[in-house]
C-alpha cells in the first residue's frame, strides 16, 4: 500500500510541473498562482527570481519567441521526494523573423503541498542543421 501511496504522490507531483508548463506555453500569468507558491525562488543562469521575477522572465521569453500550445514537449520525469527533474524540449519560433527554433531544457523543481516553492534550470538552442552545399562532395 505504502507503494502505491507514493507513486500516487509522484504522479501528483508531475502533474504540478507539466501544469506549469501548459500555464507557461500559454503565456498565462494569472494562473500561476496555481502551481507556484508565494515564496517562490528560482534558480537560472540570469540570477535567482522570486514569483514576479518569473512572470516578468514569462514575458520576456513571449516577446522572443512565439509559442503553440503544443510548444514544449516533456521527455522524461524522475520524482526524488519533493523534488521533480525534467527534461523537456520546446519548439517555438523567433517573433521576428518566424524561424522555428528548437531548445532543449533540464528543470528541477521542489514541489510542497502542490506547489512549486522552488526550482532550478537551463535552456540551450539547438543547432539547425547547416543546409549542404550542392557543390560539395559527401
Amino acid at each position: 500500500m505504502h507503494d502505491a501511496v507514493g507513486n500516487e504522490a509522484s504522479h501528483a507531483k508531475k502533474a504540478v510541473f507539466r501544469r506549469l508548463v501548459d500555464i507557461y506555453a500559454a503565456g498565462d500569468l494569472s494562473a500561476l498562482d496555481e502551481v507556484i507558491a508565494r515564496d517562490y525562488v528560482g534558480h537560472a543562469s540570469a540570477g535567482d527570481r522570486d514569483l514576479d521575477g518569473f512572470r516578468q522572465s514569462i514575458l520576456h521569453f513571449h516577446n522572443l519567441f512565439v509559442y503553440a500550445r503544443d510548444s514544449f514537449q516533456v521527455d522524461d520525469q524522475l520524482v526524488d521526494g519533493d523534488k521533480v527533474a525534467t527534461r523537456m524540449t520546446a519548439h517555438v519560433k523567433v517573433r521576428a523573423t518566424g524561424e522555428p527554433v528548437t531548445l532543449i531544457g533540464i528543470n528541477i523543481a521542489r514541489i510542497v503541498d502542490g506547489k512549486i516553492v522552488e526550482e532550478w534550470n537551463t535552456w540551450e538552442q539547438l543547432q539547425n542543421p547547416k543546409p549542404q552545399d550542392k557543390n560539395s562532395e559527401a
